[in-house]
Order: C-alpha cells, then sequence, then structure tokens
C-alpha cells in the first residue's frame, strides 16, 4: 500500500467521467463489505450511475440480474477501490456483457492474483518513486517548491525520503 493506486484511479475516474452515460466510484470495497454486505455495495454502484434511484432487492443473485439487465446498454465507467474478494469481482462487474460498449471497468486491489484469474484487459502496477523524484515531491510539500531550499534542511530532507521508501502518500 501507499503507492498511490487510490490516488491514481480517483483523478482517472474525475478526469475520464464526462465521457460516460453513468458513473460509479465505490472506495474501500473491503471495508464497505464487510461492514454492510455485497447487497448493499450493488446497491451503492446503482445508486451511483443512476443518480441516486432506490433499488429493492435483497439477494446478491437478483442485484447482479438487475445490474446486467439495467446497465447492457449503458457506457459506464466503475471505479472499484481496494477490491480483496472474487466475490467483489463476480457481483459487481460479473461479465463483459453487463456493461455497454465503450463502458471501462477500473479496479485496484493489493491481491494482484484476483486480476490474474479474472479476464483483464489491461494492468498498471504503481511504482514507489526513485530517489530524486521522491526528494522532489517532499520538497513541494514541505517547502512549497521542488528543491530544498535552505542547506540546513538537505540532509534532514534526505532522511525523511530515505524513511518514506519512495511511496508518493507517505512523503
Amino acid at each position: 500500500g501507499g503507492v498511490g493506486k487510490t490516488t491514481l484511479a480517483r483523478v482517472a475516474y474525475t478526469q475520464m467521467s464526462s465521457h460516460f452515460e453513468g458513473k460509479s466510484f465505490i472506495a474501500d470495497i473491503r471495508e464497505v463489505s464487510d461492514k454492510c454486505g455485497l447487497v448493499s455495495l450493488q446497491k451503492r454502484l446503482l445508486s451511483q450511475i443512476f443518480h441516486g434511484e432506490c433499488f429493492n432487492f435483497f439477494d446478491v443473485h437478483e442485484g447482479s440480474d438487475i445490474i446486467g439487465h439495467r446497465l447492457s446498454h449503458k457506457k459506464v465507467l466503475v471505479v472499484l477501490d481496494n477490491v480483496d474478494n472474487i466475490q467483489h469481482l463476480k457481483c459487481l462487474v460479473g461479465r463483459h456483457d453487463w456493461f455497454g460498449l465503450g463502458s471501462r471497468i477500473v479496479v485496484t486491489t493489493r491481491e494482484e492474483h484476483l486480476l490474474r484469474s479474472w479476464p483483464v484487459d489491461d494492468m498498471y502496477e504503481p511504482t514507489i518513486l526513485n530517489p530524486k523524484d521522491a526528494l522532489q515531491l517532499f520538497s513541494l510539500k514541505a517547502f512549497h517548491s521542488d528543491t530544498v531550499q535552505k542547506a540546513d534542511f538537505i540532509e534532514l530532507s534526505k532522511h525523511v525520503v530515505n524513511y518514506a521508501g519512495g511511496l508518493p502518500l507517505t512523503l
């Protein structure tokens, strides 16, 4: 964690969402699923895409049927953040024919094996920053400049960057 998967997904969602008929960003699916269940996730997905419309169903299979039926001719953007269980994918984005032509599904996960077992068109794995870029990011955040201005802070800044291990969110 900490390389910015959620941040990247949110930026992509914000930049691309105007090109779709409907959109849904479900943050921290793992936690929501644990607390509220899969049916709650399905209702959230549908409600976001259909602008607050209320959906009344009480089991995952019925929810899957509704998603597949209501979205099969709709070009949608769906972002599923922090997926940790294959059931999340099965009940929320089941099959390609659940969504209209041109739809895009973006999934963030720490569990790469989930994506390997699912029909995925493309995968992107963010990497940690190299020391130079990490120092530049730290300087921007700490000193509002892309370089460390005071000599007193150069060594300390390098220690902080080294301690953060190149993780952008830590910096």
